[in-house]
């Protein structure tokens, strides 16, 4: 594959159009030469397409997990619903039964492809004490936002256009560590490193994470409008959407570069 940009450097010695024509590893997001972006963000990359690739394989395959989807619906996400309704106005309260409710709805990723009841409970207390350290640092990042920008307990006013950058951070954070499940799951990094490596490998594919977020959202909000039996079809739903954005980003390297122990499987590797 061979990059498609302009040289503009020759194209201005030259007053025609030069292309780069650099030679292209098939994963580059952009080219090493130039910076032309590849077609890797409209393609392998997009969220789009995951969607597309996810929902056709689902739609003809759902009843294998719709009963981990109700079990999860009555375990977790009811409960939920419960919490945040009658204890909104009680901040420390919701936040430390969230700190114990949380961890659970990460605990699917653990199962890989296997969405069941059973492997629900296999992965329980294998992957619950990361996720709750998980959900911690996550809590303790809104907290952080929700005191610089609203100013909880320092009685101070802020001005109003700090709400909009809490949300803008709230939604760029939860955005930055939709691999991070994953990489505690099947790479097995605590908490910390995968953040940080989340971070880092998601630089160029951070709208795209974006969307994939966006699209669980919408999905399950639709599932919760339906009197919650909706979310029987749209979280096992989520939990693959993610799963499959992941394993693009590792089979296009992208955490490798920041970790090269990370080896990609074996049905995930092309040739060079």
């Amino acid at each position: 594959m061979r990059c498609k940009g302009i040289n503009k450097k020759e194209t201005r010695n030259r007053s025609k159009t030069i292309y780069c024509n650099a030679e292209l590893h098939p994963h580059q997001i952009y080219c090493h030469v130039c910076g032309e972006p590849t077609d890797a963000l409209k393609t392998g990359l997009s969220a789009a397409n995951n969607f597309k690739d996810i929902w056709k394989y689902y739609k003809s395959n759902y009843s294998n997990t719709l009963g981990l989807g109700l079990f999860l619906t009555l375990l977790i996400f009811i409960p939920l619903a419960f919490v945040v309704f009658y204890f909104w106005n009680n901040y420390w309260l919701t936040n430390l039964i969230l700190l114990f409710i949380i961890p659970l709805a990460f605990i699917p990723f653990g199962q890989g492809e296997n969405l069941t009841i059973k492997g629900f409970l296999k992965s329980l207390f294998k992957y619950y004490p990361s996720f709750w350290l998980f959900t911690l640092i996550a809590e303790l990042y809104f907290f952080i936002l929700k005191v610089i920008c609203t100013g909880y307990l320092l009685n101070i006013m802020v001005d109003p256009v700090l709400h909009i950058v809490r949300l803008i951070m709230i939604l760029y954070g939860i955005t930055c560590v939709i691999p991070v499940p994953l990489l505690i799951t099947e790479k097995k990094l605590n908490p910390f490193k995968a953040i940080i490596l989340s971070i880092k490998a998601g630089r160029e594919t951070r709208w795209q994470q974006f969307y994939v977020a966006l699209q669980v959202a919408f999905i399950n909000v639709i599932g919760a409008a339906c009197l919650f039996a909706g979310l029987l079809f749209t979280l096992p739903l989520s939990y693959r959407i993610i799963r499959s954005y992941y394993l693009k980003m590792l089979e296009y390297e992208l955490f490798i570069s920041y970790n090269p122990t990370l080896e990609i499987p074996q049905n995930l590797k092309k040739v060079k």
